[in-house]
């Protein structure tokens, strides 16, 4: 079968479930998901030979050219070669106005700067700002309770938002 214009066309919607005291089971989809490509990013999952800025300006190129809309790029924090991944991108004009990059930042003061300086410029970016919650986590590794945990999340997303504001403010995106 050729590829087709609206793949979405290819399916129809199942039958939902009706329940009273619910909502979400009886939603349908009306159009096709949007998907996200999570290929690119090996930053601190690395392969044993991770892809080089080439390579992965390479990929995606291709994500691009099959219609990928969300990419996300890289964890730029994680390594140098992501960090200028993410740059050459944007400044030799490689995101379409319609493709959004994502990136990965673990939350870290130090280290959201540094995922927000690399998507600086970028017409459209989507931050995905993480931390780790599991009780092992929160207990052996931070010692923190999951009062803390939640506080760290409310003060790094605050973080998030001050230094996007100051990057749009400087660059218009």
């Amino acid at each position: 079968m050729p590829m087709l214009t609206d793949p979405s066309q290819k399916y129809k919607p199942y039958t939902p479930l009706v329940l009273k005291d619910r909502q979400w089971p009886s939603k349908t989809f009306t159009k096709a998901p949007i998907w996200l490509s999570t290929d690119l990013r090996d930053g601190n999952q690395a392969l044993a030979n991770p892809m080089t800025i080439e390579q992965k300006t390479l990929f995606f190129r291709e994500l691009v050219k099959c219609g990928v809309k969300q990419i996300e790029a890289a964890y730029p924090a994680a390594s140098d070669t992501d960090f200028n991944f993410v740059r050459g991108l944007i400044e030799n004009n490689e995101v379409p106005d319609d493709v959004w990059i994502q990136v990965l930042t673990p939350a870290r003061e130090d280290l959201i700067k540094r995922t927000i300086d690399s998507v600086a410029g970028a017409k459209h970016a989507i931050l995905h700002m993480y931390n780790a919650t599991s009780p092992l986590f929160r207990d052996v590794v931070f010692r923190n309770s999951k009062e803390q945990t939640i506080e760290l999340a409310v003060k790094h997303t605050k973080i998030v938002r001050k230094l996007t504001e100051e990057c749009t403010a400087k660059y218009g995106t």
